[in-house]
C-alpha cells in the first residue's frame, strides 16, 4: 500500500466517526449538547473497545479477506453502503446500553437503596410509624429541570468516585467468580478456557456491582434523613471508605493471582478490564439523566410505605380496566407490524439470513464476502429497531397512558405488564415474537480484523463477527435475574423517564402546628380533575398563576380578574373552595374555565413528609484557617462576636483531630437547645445555629449557601487577604437560600 492508499484507509475508518462529532458543535451550549456529547464520548468508548481492542488477541494472525462476487468488483457504492452499516451497527450495540441495559441498573438499584433505610429504622428507637414519619428527604426541582442543572454545572467529581469504586471492585469479583467456578466443577480454573461466555457474563457482573454502588448514590442524592440526620450520605461515605481500603490491595492481590495462574491470559485480561471499564464509563456517562427518576422511584416507595393504608384507599380501582385494554393494544399493534411490516420486509432484504448469520461467526471456515458482512450489519440494525426500538416506543406510548387515566403508578404498572408478559410468553410458545424478549444472549459480538479490496486497494478495517457465548451451570443462574427481567424494567423506566420529564414540580410548606410543617411536593397535571376528585378532596392540588398567559385578561368578567388576582401567590385548593354545594360546582367549572384557557396551573400532590420547624438563629462563613468571612443574624435577640465564634470553631476541629486522628470532618454540634450545623467546601465552611432539632431542609440550606458562595468568589477565596469589602452585600443571597 502507497501513502495516499494508507491515509484513505485511516480516513474511511474514521470519517464516519468525525461526522457524528460535527453536530455536537453546532448544539454544544444547548441540552440537547450537553446529552450529544455524553452520547458521542460513550460510542467513541464503545468503539475503541468492542472493535479496535480485540486486534490484541489478532496479532500474527492473518486479516481476514471479505471477498467480492464478480458483479461487485469496483462497486464503490457498496463499499460506502458497508461503512454506513457497519457504523448503524456500532451504534445500535451502543444503543443497548441507554436502552436496556441502564434501565435495569437505575429500576433496581432504589428497591436496594430501601433495604439499607430499613435496616437504619430497625436500630432506632420507637415504634414503626413514629420512625417512618421521621423519615425526610430533598427533591425540589422537576427531573427536567434537574438533567438541566446538573449538565450544565459540568460537576463530574461523583462519576470518577463511582468509575474508581466499580475498577476496584474488578479483579476481586472475576477472581471470586472463576474460584467459584473452579469449586464447583463448571469450567476449569483457567480464565482463557470459555472466555467467551466469562467474557459474555462480565456485562452481567458488571450489572450487578452497577446496581449496587447506584443504591448507595442514591442514599446520598436524596439527602434521606430519620429525624433531622442525614444518614444516607453517611451510610455511602463509610461503604466507599471501606471497599477502597479492603478492595485495593486485593484487588492488586487478585491480578497478580490472575498472571500467575496462566501468564499468557494478559491479553484477555486486558480486554476484560477494558470492557468492563467502558460499560462503566457508558454507566457515568448517563448517570445525571437517569438519576432524577431513580429518586422519584425511591422516594415514592418511601412515601407508599408511610402511608400504604392511605394510598389503597385514594385508588381507584375501577380504573384498572386500563391497563388491561391497553396492554392488548399494544401488543395487537406490535403483532401486525411484527408479523406483517417487519416480517415482509426481512424477508425481502435478506435472502439467505442463515447464511449470514453463519458468515459472521468468529471462527468460519470458508470464504466470506463483502455482502455477507453488510447483511449481517444490517441485520443488527433491523433487528434492533423491530424487536427493541419499535416494542419499546410502543409499550411506554401505552404504559403512559395507563398512568394517565389509571392516576396512580402502581395500579398502572400492575395492571399494565403483567397482561404484556403473559401474550409475551405465550406467542414465544407458539414460535412467534414476544413484546418481552425472555430469550437468553447466545452469542458475543466483537470485532475481527479483514480487509476488502471494493475501493481498489486493501482497505483494512474490523468486520461485525461473534462468538458463541452460552451460558452454563453457575454462570446460567446468576445471569438469570437480568435475563429474564431487562426487557420490562426497561418499559417502566422508560416510560416514568418520558412520563415525568414532561412535569412541573412545586413544593410548599403547609403549616400543621406551632411546632411542625409539611412540605408538599406537587407535579404538574395532564387533565383536569373531575368533579368527584375535586369536591371529595382526597387529593391534594396546587393552583397557581400561569406564567405564560397570551390572552387579555382585561376582556374576562370580575370573577375570573378576582381570582386570579388572590392566585398571585400559590394556594392549596381547599383554601379557594366554596363549602356551600351551588357554590362549589360554580368555582369547579370556572376553575376548569381558567385552566382550558392556560390562566393558571393546577399541580397535584406527588409525596409530602412532616418536619419540625427549625429557628435559625445566625449564620457564620468561615475560612479553612478559621479567620471569619461572613456573619448573618436571623433573630432580632441574637448577637455574638463573629471573631469569636470563628475563633472557637477553629479550636474545636484543631482538637477533635489531634485527639481523635479521625479525618471525618465535625458536620454538627449539639449544645442543649441549640444545634450548629457545619457544612463544607473547598476552602470555607458555614455554620448555622438553629434553635430546636436540625432539618434536611436547613442543611441543605446551608449546604447551596457555602456552594454558591465559593463559586461566587473563587478568585478572591483563592488567596484571600482578609479584606472584607468583597463579602458585605450578601445579605440577598443568604435571603433567597433561606427563604421559608
Amino acid at each position: 500500500m502507497n501513502f495516499v492508499e494508507i491515509v484513505a484507509m485511516f480516513l474511511l475508518n474514521a470519517i464516519p466517526i468525525i461526522i457524528l462529532v460535527i453536530p455536537y458543535f453546532f448544539i454544544r451550549k444547548k441540552l440537547a449538547g450537553k446529552i450529544y456529547f455524553r452520547i458521542i464520548l460513550g460510542i467513541m468508548i464503545f468503539y475503541l473497545v468492542y472493535w479496535v481492542l480485540p486486534i490484541i488477541f489478532q496479532v500474527g494472525t492473518s486479516p481476514l479477506e471479505l471477498e467480492l462476487q464478480a458483479g461487485d468488483v469496483g462497486n464503490t457504492s457498496l463499499g460506502i453502503g458497508y461503512i454506513i452499516a457497519h457504523v448503524g451497527s456500532l451504534i445500535a450495540l451502543f444503543a443497548y446500553y441507554p436502552l436496556v441495559t441502564l434501565p435495569f441498573i437505575f429500576f433496581i438499584a432504589p428497591f436496594i437503596s430501601i433495604i439499607y433505610v430499613r435496616n437504619r429504622l430497625k436500630k432506632e428507637v420507637g415504634t414503626k410509624s413514629e420512625k417512618l414519619k421521621g423519615l425526610t428527604y430533598q427533591i425540589i426541582d422537576s427531573p427536567y429541570k434537574k438533567i438541566r442543572a446538573d449538565l450544565f454545572k459540568g460537576d463530574w467529581s461523583r462519576e470518577k468516585d463511582i468509575l474508581k469504586l466499580l475498577i476496584v471492585l474488578l479483579p476481586i469479583s472475576l477472581y471470586l467468580l472463576q474460584v467459584l467456578l473452579k469449586i464447583t466443577g463448571v469450567q476449569s480454573a483457567s480464565i482463557t478456557d470459555d472466555a467467551n461466555a466469562l467474557g459474555w457474563f462480565i456485562e452481567i457482573l458488571f450489572v450487578y456491582l452497577a446496581t449496587f454502588i447506584f443504591s448507595l448514590e442514591i442514599l446520598l442524592s436524596s439527602q434521606i434523613a430519620l429525624r433531622g440526620r442525614n444518614f444516607g450520605e453517611n451510610i455511602r461515605a463509610q461503604t466507599y471508605k471501606s471497599l477502597y481500603t479492603v478492595g485495593a490491595p486485593i484487588s492488586i492481590l487478585s491480578i497478580i493471582l490472575f498472571l500467575v495462574e496462566d501468564l499468557g491470559s494478559m491479553g484477555l485480561i486486558i480486554y476484560f478490564f477494558a470492557y468492563f471499564f467502558m460499560a462503566s464509563f457508558i454507566f457515568i456517562l448517563f448517570l445525571k439523566i437517569f438519576e432524577p427518576i431513580s429518586l422519584i422511584i425511591f422516594i415514592k416507595i418511601i412515601n407508599w410505605w408511610k402511608i400504604k393504608k392511605e394510598n389503597k384507599k385514594k385508588m381507584n380501582v375501577k380504573n384498572v380496566y386500563y391497563g388491561i385494554v391497553f396492554s392488548c393494544l399494544a401488543f395487537f399493534i406490535f403483532f401486525i407490524l411484527n408479523n406483517f411490516v417487519f416480517g415482509s420486509a426481512f424477508l425481502l432484504i435478506f435472502d439467505d439470513p442463515e447464511n449470514i448469520i453463519n458468515s459472521a461467526n468468529f471462527t468460519v471456515s470458508g470464504s466470506v464476502y463483502l455482502y455477507e458482512s453488510l447483511g449481517f450489519d444490517l441485520m443488527n440494525i433491523f433487528n434492533f429497531v423491530a424487536l427493541v426500538v419499535v416494542s419499546l416506543i410502543i409499550a411506554v406510548i401505552f404504559l403512559n397512558l395507563t398512568l394517565r387515566f389509571t392516576k396512580s403508578m402502581f395500579l398502572g404498572i400492575i395492571t399494565f405488564l403483567p397482561i404484556l408478559i403473559l401474550l409475551s410468553i405465550l406467542f414465544v410458545m407458539l414460535g412467534g415474537n414476544g413484546m418481552i424478549n425472555f430469550a437468553p444472549e447466545t452469542y458475543w459480538i466483537t470485532g475481527q480484523s479483514s480487509y476488502t479490496s471494493i475501493f481498489g486497494f486493501n482497505y483494512y478495517t474490523l468486520r461485525t463477527a461473534g462468538f458463541s457465548a452460552d451460558l452454563t451451570g453457575i454462570l446460567y443462574y446468576l445471569a438469570i435475574p437480568y435475563q429474564t427481567t431487562q426487557y420490562i424494567f426497561n418499559i417502566i423506566f422508560w416510560s416514568l423517564l418520558i412520563y415525568y420529564l414532561k412535569k412541573d414540580f412545586r413544593v410548599k410548606n403547609v403549616g400543621i402546628d406551632e411546632k411542625h410543617l409539611e412540605k408538599v411536593i406537587f407535579s404538574s397535571i395532564t387533565d383536569f380533575p373531575s368533579y368527584e376528585e375535586y369536591s371529595k378532596g382526597k387529593i391534594r392540588y396546587l393552583i397557581t398563576k400561569s406564567e405564560k398567559i397570551v390572552k387579555n385578561i382585561a376582556l374576562e368578567r370580575d370573577e375570573v380578574k378576582s381570582l386570579l388576582t388572590s392566585l398571585e401567590s400559590e394556594k392549596i385548593l381547599e383554601e379557594l373552595k366554596p363549602t356551600d354545594e351551588k357554590e362549589m360546582q360554580r368555582f369547579y367549572f370556572t376553575l376548569k374555565y381558567l385552566y382550558n384557557n392556560s390562566y393558571i396551573d393546577v399541580l397535584k400532590q406527588e409525596f409530602s413528609y412532616l418536619f419540625e420547624k427549625a429557628e435559625k438563629q445566625g449564620l457564620y462563613i468561615i475560612y479553612d484557617d478559621g479567620r471569619g468571612i461572613f456573619d448573618y443574624n436571623f433573630a432580632e435577640d441574637y448577637n455574638h462576636d463573629p471573631g469569636i465564634v470563628s475563633g472557637m470553631f477553629s479550636a474545636i476541629t484543631s482538637f477533635i483531630k489531634e485527639t481523635t486522628k479521625s479525618q471525618e470532618l465535625l458536620k454538627t454540634i449539639d449544645h442543649g437547645d441549640i444545634t450548629i450545623l457545619i457544612e463544607y467546601g473547598k476552602r470555607i465552611f458555614g455554620a448555622l445555629f438553629v434553635k430546636g432539632k436540625q432539618t434536611v431542609e436547613v442543611r441543605s440550606s446551608l449546604k447551596e449557601l457555602v456552594t454558591s458562595f465559593e463559586a461566587k468568589y473563587a478568585d478572591v477565596l483563592a488567596d484571600w487577604s482578609g479584606a472584607l469589602i468583597y463579602f458585605k452585600e450578601d445579605n440577598k443571597l443568604v435571603e433567597n437560600i433561606f427563604k421559608d
